[in-house]
Formats: C-alpha cells, structure tokens, sequence
C-alpha cells in the first residue's frame, strides 16, 4: 500500500497525526499519546509555536539552562544556552567563574559587514558589461530605494556593489557582489529583497539571472574574544606546564584537520547553544563558522594561544550575523526571555557574547584534555543519565555517584550497584497481610499526585485489585506468551529486582482507567476482597495467565503482586 499522499497540507493537526500514526507507527495510540503530550496547554502559545513552520504535529523540547558568573567587558552576565549535551553549561560556568578573577573576557567587534550576490550569466564583451555596470550602478542603488529607507534610517542599508568576474571558474559567469550593513537585525529578509530588486534592475536581453541570495559567509562580520593573565596566575599545581600543554593542544588543532573538526566542535556547543536559545539561524552561522576555518584552503582551529614574557594568551576571532531584532527573536516567548536576561544586547553585544561562551566551551575541553581528561566530566553526567533511566532516588543517586568517583562509569556496572543497593534497601510490600496493608493505604488520597506515571491514588487502587482480579482467573488475559519467553521473563520474578519505571503490560491502556467506586474506601475494600479471593482460588487452580509473564502458578503470582504492590507503593511514596 502506498504512503504517498497529496494535499497532506490541507489536513487539521489531528489529521496529519493520525495519518501520520497510522502509516509509520506500529503502536499508534502510544505514538500519538507521545506526540500530544509535548503540547503546550495554552493553545494561544501553541497556536504560536505551530505557525513557526510548516505541517507542525508537535513541540520538540530542548533543555534551557544558565551558565552564571561570566564577565565581558568589566559587564557582568548569566547566558542562556539551549543544548541537550551534557556537561556544556556546567563547563561554561565553571570557566566563567575561572576567569571572573582573572579579568574576565574582553571581547572586540571587528566588523559588522554582510554580504549578499547577484548571480548571472553573459555571453558578451566584458568591457560592454563593465560599462553598462558603471553606467547604471546608480540606478542599482536606487531601485532599493522603498526597501532601504527605514534601514537607512537606523544607520544601515548597502555599502557597496561590485561587479565580479567568475568566467575563469565558470564560463560566462559574473555577478553583483553587495555588501550591507543591517543594525541590530539579522537581515536575511532585507538583504534578499534589495537583491531580487537589484537583479531585476540589471536584467537585460543579454544578461540572464541565475539568482539572488545572502552568503551565510561573512568573513566581514568578525568579533574576537580572548582571555589572558600571568602563566603562574593560572592556579593549579605547575601552571607553566598546564600553560605549555594548552599552547601545544592548540597548535595541534592549527595543523591537524582531523583534530581542529573537534576541537571547533566543541567551541560550537558553546556558540549554538546561545545561538538557538536567542532564536538565532544555528545553522547559518554553523556553515558561516566552518567555511572560515577553511578560508586558507586548509581546515583549522578557530582559536589561538600564545605564551610570550610570562603572559598566556588565549583568543578566538568568529564570523557571527546575528540579529536582536526581527524573526524568531520577537516571537519565541523564551528567546525575548533570553535577550532580557542577556540585558537586551544590541547585535554587536550578542556577537560579544556569543563568541565568549565558545571560547570558555573550548578552554574548558582543552583543560580537561590537558589535565583529567574529557571523560571525566562527560562521565559524571552519563552517570546522572544512566540512574534518571532506571528510576534511582535522590538518596540512591548520591550513594552511587559517590561510590563511583574515581572509577570507571560504564552501563553495566552502574546497574549492577543499583540493583545492588535496592536489594539491600527495598522494603517489599507484603500484600498478603491485609490488616497492614489497609493501615498503609489509610494515608492515600484520592487525587494523590504520583512521583511517576498518570493515575491518582484510587485508580492506583483499582489498577491492583484489576491485577488481582486477573490472578484470581476473573479477567482472562487473552495476551498468549511463547514458552520460551515466558521462562525467560519468570526468572526476573526470581530475582530481587524491583519493576523499572514505565513497566506496563500490553493489555492495559495508555491512559489511567477512570474510577469505578464512588469513594476510595470501597476501593480499598475491593482490594482487600480480592486479596482474600486469591487464597481461595488457587486452592483448586494451577495457574493463571499474565499477560507479560505467561502462565504463573500460585508461587509465581505472589512474587509478581510483591514487586507489583511495591512498585505502586513508591510511586506515591507510601513506603
């Protein structure tokens, strides 16, 4: 069957899920669940968000976090980064705190030029097209004018249009090479409708447009950011040797292509994440940023260090067109947040910025490769990533993290030490024993908010008399569970392992059934009722089928209802 489709545009938001659900998801209730959830509930801000671009279904979320304590030009700021791998914002912070009392940064705009290319083919004389050029290059100008006007205004428009030969690249080929100044916007708009103007006004019988377009190149549009204080300033235990390795890892990154890829990696994690969390073109300046890397022929480190008279050294000049105003920064609720929080900068400001959060990312991967090693910190928020998987509890986190320094962070072992310290720590809910357990469940409320998962507290309830009822042979679960997966699965039952977070049986639905008690009391005396029915029915039967575990005997039931019980039990913390 085929899955193209016309006039998918057209279709309401629901229907562009759906079909969506239906042709490329095999659990489509849970797919659409998913895509839902990430909706923001003011449908106002949503409507917003959907009409950023086009065919939305829904918001795909980035942490935003702050790295504090930077000083830039004697001003001090805290700067929002947008960026989803660990490590970068705590990196950045501690960097900024580093040089808060060496100086701070300093940072300088070099220049704020932008640029934008008219693209045509001649087939005729140079020197007819030079003089029909000169001839009307004031007549370029002019048919700005309407475009230009509110842009002149604000001390900008364009600087210069030159007319530039390619036919030795390309045969018949020129174009219009135009330079602009755009303020405190990006410019993107502008500069491509003064180009379409201008090459409207060039077009003649023998001259063919190709096309009008900005470059995302703009060696022109430059700042420099740098650091530096006396060697033994640096702290540490031989400042001179950490000052040496430092210059040499850079150099290293001057001449190796394979290295200096990295190494600008990582000064990008610095520079996008304030970028996007602006509502900035990351990719713009991304392709901008690398092609000036290249600009010798070669790839190459984007920063630089020297070590002259006792003085370390440490800079990096960035191509950044950036904007404040306009586009997505007057629109993104979080980016106009950004900018006030960045003290509302004018473009060159954010240039200054921008470039000082890549420099401090890449002074902190180059002491920590230099030193430690880059793992070490990565390592430490893998750890954080791998216990958030499995569920761990605050307390379970700072005994494992603590357990874990100076070793090596690897999967296996921290699931080990989890499992480890929860079979020493659970306190298995013993179902059997009715009188205590209506005890615990006195202190339940209905609405009871859960540490995880959907359901209030009496359909929590409910979802285990529902289990209950499924042992007790009055719900059949018509799930069939080969043999050999269920041997496979049952050996789990053995084990002392809790239930992970966001274990759920096929049968049950996406979504917490509604209550079917009126009140949670006669809840909790269904519970209780079936608790007693389970003695009675495995006096005659042998086995009951789950719907996840295959056919459990009255020994392996039990094991499921303790790990089950107890599981629920945390997830509103009655134990």
């Amino acid at each position: 069957m085929s899955r193209i489709i016309s006039g998918f545009s057209k279709l309401s938001k629901e229907e562009k899920i759906n079909w969506v659900a239906k042709n490329y998801f095999n659990n489509n209730s849970n797919a659409t669940t998913i895509i839902k959830q990430y909706w923001n509930e003011n449908e106002k801000l949503q409507q917003l968000h959907d009409d950023f671009i086009e065919n939305t279904i829904s918001n795909f979320y980035l942490p935003m976090g702050v790295a504090p304590n930077f000083v830039i030009n004697d001003r001090e700021y805290a700067i929002p980064m947008v960026i989803e791998e660990s490590s970068v914002v705590a990196a950045a912070s501690l960097v900024a705190k580093f040089w808060s009392t060496r100086g701070g940064f300093k940072a300088t705009v070099l220049g704020t030029t932008k640029i934008g290319q008219v693209h045509f083919m001649f087939s005729g004389d140079k020197k007819n097209l030079e003089t029909y050029f000169n001839k009307n290059k004031t007549e370029l100008y002019a048919a700005t004018a309407s475009i230009t006007k509110n842009m002149e205004k604000r001390g900008g428009g364009i600087l210069d249009i030159q007319l530039v030969d390619k036919t030795n690249k390309l045969a018949n080929y020129y174009q219009l090479h135009i330079t602009f100044e755009t303020k405190d916007s990006m410019g993107a708009n502008f500069i491509n409708s003064c180009l379409e103007a201008i090459a409207a006004k060039l077009r003649n019988n023998e001259i063919e447009i190709v096309m009008s377009i900005l470059s995302n190149y703009v060696p022109e549009c430059l700042v420099r950011a740098e650091v530096s204080c006396k060697i033994e300033d640096l702290g540490g235990e031989n400042p001179q040797k950490f000052a040496e390795k430092f210059y040499q890892a850079v150099k290293i990154a001057e001449i190796e292509p394979y290295r200096a890829v990295t190494h600008n990696k990582g000064i990008m994690n610095g520079v996008d994440a304030v970028v996007l969390a602006t509502a900035n073109d990351f990719r713009a300046v991304e392709a901008g940023v690398h092609a000036y890397a290249s600009r010798s022929g070669n790839y190459t480190s984007l920063s630089h260090c020297t070590i002259d008279n006792g003085i370390f050294k440490f800079w990096i000049d960035l191509p950044l067109a950036l904007g404040t105003v306009g586009g997505l920064t007057a629109l993104h609720p979080l980016a106009k947040l950004s900018l006030e929080m960045l003290q509302k900068p004018s473009a060159k400001e954010l240039m200054q910025i921008i470039a000082t959060a890549g420099l401090a990312q890449n002074f902190a991967a180059l002491r920590a490769l230099t030193t430690k090693g880059i793992q070490h910190g990565h390592m430490k928020m893998h750890l954080q990533n791998i216990l958030n998987q499995l569920g761990a509890t605050t307390a379970e986190k700072e005994q494992i993290e603590t357990y874990f320094e100076g070793k090596t962070v690897a999967h296996a072992a921290v699931v080990s030490k989890f499992e480890e310290l929860r079979k020493e720590n659970t306190n298995w809910v013993d179902f059997l024993n009715c009188k205590e357990l209506k005890n615990t469940l006195s202190n339940l409320k209905v609405d009871a908010i859960p540490v995880f998962g959907k359901m209030n507290g009496q359909q929590m309830v409910e979802h285990l008399a529902f289990l209950m009822k499924v042992s007790n042979g009055k719900i059949h679960a018509d799930f069939f569970v080969e043999d050999e997966k269920s041997a496979r699965r049952k050996a789990f039952l053995d084990t002392d392992g809790e239930l992970q977070v966001g274990f759920k049986a096929p049968m049950l639905s996406e979504e917490p059934i509604p209550a079917k008690f009126t009140t949670l009391e006669e809840s909790i005396n269904d519970l209780l009722k079936q608790i007693e029915d389970f003695h009675e029915h495995f006096k005659t039967a042998k086995h009951e089928n789950h719907p996840f575990f295959g056919e459990l005997d009255y020994e392996y039931w039990q094991k499921f209802h303790v790990k089950h019980f107890t599981y629920h039990f945390k997830q509103f913390e009655l134990i």
